[in-house]
């Protein structure tokens, strides 16, 4: 708007200037007509450089938003990892609870001969993402040792009945 009245000013100014009028009128007139030319062009100078700061800020505007989404994608992608992810880290009480939960499975009477198989499919399934559980956050040692009981001389025995819990548990899709 300020640029526009000092353009027109300072061409009205020039305009009039060209008219006849006695001679100290045209020299007021394009003296008038040069100090509003040079407001112009001050006042443009500071347009453009307000201009392009505004660009500025609104392109660091745009790479903060997109760093920020970027961020809370990162942040959802981790909490789902932690949720769901391969290494299970659970609370002490959590661990106890499922270590007693599988140790209870494992000391049903239909638990003693490892070759039989479990009557219950939902059981089945408990048992195997129980011991899946333990297995990503324990080991395969503490697994063998203190949920089968199956240590020391009935190492092998161990490891043969877990792989069997394990291979039956993939096979049925859990």
């Amino acid at each position: 708007m300020k640029t526009n009245c000092l353009m027109a000013s300072a061409a009205s100014l020039w305009l009039a200037a060209l008219s006849p009028m006695p001679v100290i009128g045209k020299g007021i007139s394009y003296g008038l007509a040069l100090v509003t030319s040079v407001q112009l062009v001050q006042e443009s100078r500071r347009l453009m450089v307000q201009d392009a700061r505004r660009a500025a800020l609104n392109a660091v505007n745009q790479e903060l938003e997109q760093t920020e989404i970027a961020l809370h994608h990162w942040q959802q992608e981790e909490s789902l990892k932690e949720v769901y992810g391969a290494t299970a880290t659970y609370p002490p009480e959590v661990k106890q609870e499922l270590t007693e939960s599988l140790e209870h499975l494992y000391k049903e009477p239909s638990a003693d001969h490892p070759q039989e198989t479990y009557t219950s499919t939902s059981h089945t399934k408990a048992f195997y993402l129980a011991v899946k559980s333990l297995l990503d956050a324990k080991g395969e040692t503490f697994v063998i040792e203190q949920i089968l009981k199956l240590g020391g001389r009935n190492w092998a025995e161990g490891k043969a009945h877990l792989q069997q819990i394990l291979n039956e548990g993939e096979a049925n899709g859990w």
